[in-house]
């Protein structure tokens, strides 16, 4: 009976030593290939048209590999999109008040308190020596490792100067894969927004804005130092053509 205990235990030691192996190389993200990529990443999109304007739906599912309930790792999911144009100190409004976002996480199908996503709102600039600035607000939800994916959904309420104008919508998820690098560890974009018809500054014209993401720094604010891959997504919205 003594040397069955002493094999159990040698057992449980052996175990518990490949066990800690195993999870110290995952977070040193030396088994990366065994980690979910970004092609395993499914986002969709579609508007629904509702009585108080158009709600951009996107969802969102990864579906993680048994190797990574080792890492424990923390994604994070991001979200821009534009609510104004600065000029002269003066910012006309693309959205009518602020365009709180809804999301539900799955599996369980839970929506997420306001409390939970941070908000904050950025200028960024357009190209050229001109003033115009695109007053953008940036969402951040610190995703747990019981998410699998989720469903957001952005409503965009025009204003008097915004009807019939298109504004992009940015996307971007990250997948901590363990280790310290971050890839891409910077993004840059291009969006345009198209400016409806009634808007005081720009009408029915095209405005161009300089969109980049530093990727390694927003991962390590919110999240640490982590290492992983970055996937970004840009959809488009346009606005109703009559204001709320």
């Amino acid at each position: 009976m003594g040397r069955k205990a002493l094999a159990v235990v040698l057992i449980l030691v052996i175990f518990g030593w490949a066990f800690l192996g195993i999870e110290t190389a995952a977070r040193m993200g030396a088994l990366n290939d065994f980690m979910a990529g970004p092609e395993g990443l499914r986002v969709t999109s579609s508007v629904v048209e509702t009585s108080n304007g158009s709600v951009l739906v996107i969802e969102w599912h990864l579906q993680r590999k048994p190797l990574e309930r080792l890492l424990n790792g923390r994604d994070s999911m991001f979200l821009f999109y534009p609510s104004g144009v600065h000029v002269s100190g003066s910012v006309y409004p693309l959205i009518a008040g602020f365009p709180w976002v809804n999301l539900t996480v799955y599996p369980v199908g839970r929506q997420v308190t306001r409390g939970e996503i941070d908000y904050t709102v950025w200028y960024y600039d357009t190209p050229g020596w001109a003033v115009p600035k695109v007053e953008m607000v940036r969402v951040v939800y610190p995703v747990p490792p019981n998410v699998s994916g989720g469903r957001l959904k952005v409503p965009f309420v025009a204003t008097n100067w915004s009807i019939c104008s298109s504004v992009p919508v940015i996307f971007a998820y990250f997948h901590d894969t363990g280790g310290e690098e971050v890839n891409p560890d910077y993004i840059a974009l291009r969006p345009r927004i198209g400016l409806g018809p009634n808007y005081p500054v720009f009408g029915n014209g095209t405005l161009e804005m300089l969109f980049d993401f530093n990727t390694t720094h927003w991962v390590e604010l919110y999240m640490g130092k982590r290492g992983g891959w970055v996937e970004v997504r840009v959809f488009n919205a346009t606005l109703p053509c009559e204001s709320d």
